[in-house]
């Protein structure tokens, strides 16, 4: 669990309680789609998405896309332009990082199923890092494995494996990963990318 929790100070920086600053989620503009070649530019490996009125210092790595949900009527609409920016199945990680009391106000199972397709099969994995309301009552009033049950129910749902959840210092963290392809599948794959590079021959 500590090498989690180093991983995820490394990529994202600390975070900063009562600030509500957001960190730039789209590099490509809001005005405009992004187009096929910018997309195949831009390959973030890690897409972090920050619920509530929290704010973390970002480290400054350029292949973590961010973004910032701050209420229940934007939701969709950042989820989708954010989606558009990624190509399917290149991104290692997704992150979520959210207050207990954002929960109930602005968690949706959008958050964790926008994005399942642009995760690696079988390595692309979902950490999902609940934090108490405030750092100096994390042991008075820590977050509770029942204080995440939706989140839990929204990762199943979107297909996703967990595979670990604790807690630490106060929070609580869930770690899930997306299955890898079934024989099937990668057959179907494999005849898709045939049929592509048939039509453009």
């Amino acid at each position: 669990m500590a090498d989690i929790e180093k991983e995820q100070k490394d990529t994202f920086g600390e975070p900063s309680d009562g600030l509500s600053t957001c960190i730039d989620v789209t590099p490509f503009g809001n005005d405009t789609s992004p187009t096929i070649e910018e997309i195949e530019a831009y390959a973030p490996s890690t897409i972090l998405i920050m619920i509530g009125s929290m704010h973390f210092e970002h480290a400054g790595n350029a292949d973590v896309l961010s973004l910032k949900i701050s209420s229940p009527e934007d939701r969709m609409g950042t989820l989708e332009d954010a989606r558009k920016q990624v190509a399917p199945n290149t991104v290692e990680a997704l992150h979520v990082v959210s207050k207990s009391s954002s929960i109930s106000s602005l968690f949706d199972d959008s958050i964790l199923s926008t994005f399942y397709d642009v995760l690696i099969p079988g390595k692309g994995e979902v950490m999902v890092h609940i934090l108490p309301e405030s750092s100096a009552l994390a042991d008075e009033m820590p977050v509770q494995a029942d204080d995440v049950d939706a989140i839990r129910m929204g990762l199943v749902m979107a297909g996703y494996q967990l595979e670990m959840e604790q807690q630490q210092d106060g929070s609580w963290i869930l770690l899930a990963r997306k299955p890898g392809l079934s024989s099937v599948d990668e057959e179907e794959e494999e005849d898709d990318n045939n049929d592509n590079e048939n039509s453009d021959t």
